[in-house]
C-alpha cells in the first residue's frame, strides 16, 4: 500500500531508501534519526527506522512516517527523522 503513496521526500526529516546500494548502514542510520534506532516492519515488508527514544526527546511530529504507520498500524504518531527502505533494497536491515 505504501507505493501508492506519494511522499514528500525533499523533507530532512524522512528518507525514502529504493536501492540497496543507499541502505544506510547501522551507524548512518543511527546518525540520520538522531540516536538509537527501532525498526518497524510493514505488512508489505517494508522497513520503517525511527528514533527509539524519540518521543522521550520531544522530537517533532513527523507527518509522512506517520501517514505510512496509520495506513497500517493503530494510531500513533511517529516523531522524529526517519528512514523507509522499500523491501527491494533491504539487504542489510532484513535480518
Amino acid at each position: 500500500m505504501t507505493d501508492k503513496i506519494k511522499v514528500n521526500t525533499d523533507r530532512e526529516e524522512f528518507k525514502v531508501i529504493e536501492d540497496s546500494k543507499d541502505e544506510p548502514t547501522l551507524k548512518e542510520a543511527q546518525s540520520f534519526v538522531g540516536g538509537y534506532v527501532e525498526g518497524i516492519t510493514f505488512p508489505n515488508g517494508d522497513y520503517l527506522i525511527i528514533n527509539e527514544k524519540g518521543k522521550l526527546m520531544s522530537l517533532p511530529l513527523n507527518p509522512e512516517a506517520t501517514l505510512l504507520f496509520r495506513m497500517h498500524f493503530d494510531h500513533d504518531d511517529i516523531v522524529g527523522p526517519a528512514i523507509l527502505i522499500k523491501k527491494k533494497a533491504l539487504k542489510v536491515w532484513a535480518s
